[in-house]
């Protein structure tokens, strides 16, 4: 009496390697998929925290500079939406911020417009204004990770919490700072903007 052979045949075969092919398919598709939102999330991090230390700069201040919490008063800006003039009297000193382009090239553009290497610049000085070419100017993003977009702006406002436009023709109390965040990574471009708003009120001017 002949036995009879198992195996497997053909069709089940062919199954098998499909449902494999599928798994493994599906596999990929969900890793890639984890990773780009790894990645996302990586990015909404990244530019945060940058945008996160430059306001706590402008705010606070840092080894070197006064704080806009401690400034005496606002000087008038060049271009007000884009430029924030701040004085320490106890220290005799200016600090200065602008919002320009100019990343790639070490110094402030002359134009007060975002583009698509517009960071925020610091400098300090004895009320003159510094040369935007002087060399003393520098970055608050040494590592280049964010351009600010369209919409980043200082905004001043009197003690009646009224916007004011012409900053010598009132006394500012506070003033709102908005930095619209981008990455500088080419693989995430076209990505929304990462928002920061802050409103720091000026201590040393009372509100009434």
């Amino acid at each position: 009496m002949r036995k009879s052979k198992s195996g497997f045949t053909l069709v089940e075969i062919l199954v098998a390697m499909v449902i494999l092919i599928t798994i493994i398919g599906l596999a990929t598709f969900l890793y890639v998929r984890a990773a780009r939102i790894r990645k996302l999330i990586s990015y909404q991090n990244d530019i945060a925290s940058v945008l996160n230390s430059m306001a706590t700069i402008v705010a606070d201040g840092d080894r070197t500079t006064t704080g806009l919490k401690w400034a005496d008063d606002v000087a008038n800006p060049e271009t007000a939406a884009y430029d924030l003039f701040l004085y320490d009297r106890s220290k005799g000193e200016t600090v200065f911020y602008r919002i320009a382009p100019g990343m790639y090239a070490g110094s402030p553009s002359a134009l007060p417009t975002t583009d698509t290497d517009t960071t925020l610049w610091q400098a300090t000085g004895n009320g003159a204004v510094p040369a935007r070419n002087s060399g003393q100017w520098k970055s608050l993003d040494l590592n280049k990770k964010v351009i600010l977009g369209s919409g980043s702006s200082f905004r001043y406002f009197n003690s009646k919490n009224e916007p004011v436009d012409n900053v010598s023709s009132e006394t500012i109390t506070s003033v709102q700072i908005t930095l619209r965040g981008l990455t500088t990574d080419p693989g995430l471009a076209g990505r929304p903007p990462i928002v920061l708003q802050t409103l720091v009120r000026l201590r040393n001017k009372l509100s009434f």
